[in-house]
């Protein structure tokens, strides 16, 4: 399932990526290297050389000195993907109890869309666990 990271799409852009490469796996809580890459890149815009640095490198596809940027920043990019998705089950559950509360009368798609919120809500839970488990 998309990893839900509506705010970082101008990340996205500058990586030449978009949602449809920014991947949780819901059977195994697995993610993406690509939101790795966007979630790293976002962090490093706090020093725009370093930023810079991991940008050549992953446009031109050096794979070891990507690989040294992110072993020199994970706790950053581990602390960053635990507050998207901790922040992510919040939001669910909001978001679900709000459209509970709903007539299902004159909102006939709540099923569906509660359907929709426990799918992600369990990829989500699965995601949890890995990055726990770091």
């Amino acid at each position: 399932t998309f990893c839900k990271m509506m705010d970082k799409q101008d990340e996205m852009a500058a990586l030449g990526l978009d949602f449809g490469n920014l991947l949780f796996f819901k059977e195994t809580g697995e993610i993406s290297g690509e939101v790795w890459d966007v979630v790293l890149y976002s962090v490093l815009a706090q020093d725009p050389n370093l930023q810079q640095g991991f940008y050549q490198a992953f446009v031109n596809g050096d794979g070891a000195t990507k690989q040294q940027y992110h072993q020199e920043y994970f706790p950053y990019t581990l602390e960053a993907m635990r507050t998207h998705v901790d922040d992510t089950l919040r939001e669910l559950d909001v978001l679900s109890a709000k459209a509970r509360s709903y007539d299902l009368a004159t909102h006939p798609r709540v099923p569906v869309i509660l359907q929709h919120n426990e799918f992600v809500k369990q990829t989500f839970l699965r995601v949890k666990a890995g990055l726990d488990a770091m």
